[in-house]
C-alpha cells in the first residue's frame, strides 16, 4: 500500500523543506514590479526560488519560473 498524501500550504516549499545553505546565500534581486528570491551558488550564478511582485504577468514570464538561471 502507499500511503503518500499531499499538504496543503501557502508557505513556499523551501520553508517546509529547508535546503542546505551553508555555502550558499538567499539574496532577493529587484525586478520590475517586484523582486526575486533567489540562492546565491557564487561565481555570478543565482537560481530564482520565487517570484515575489505585484505584476501577475511576472508569473506568466518563462524566464522568471522558479529554477532558472540568472547571470550577474
Amino acid at each position: 500500500m502507499d500511503f503518500s498524501m499531499i499538504h496543503y500550504t501557502p508557505l513556499c516549499e523551501h520553508d517546509v523543506f529547508p535546503m542546505d545553505t551553508s555555502t550558499q546565500q538567499i539574496v532577493y534581486e529587484k525586478h520590475k514590479n517586484g523582486h526575486l528570491k533567489c540562492l546565491d551558488h557564487g561565481g555570478g550564478k543565482r537560481q530564482i526560488l520565487q517570484v515575489v511582485s505585484t505584476d501577475p504577468n511576472d508569473f506568466l514570464d518563462p524566464s522568471l519560473q522558479p529554477g532558472q538561471w540568472l547571470d550577474y
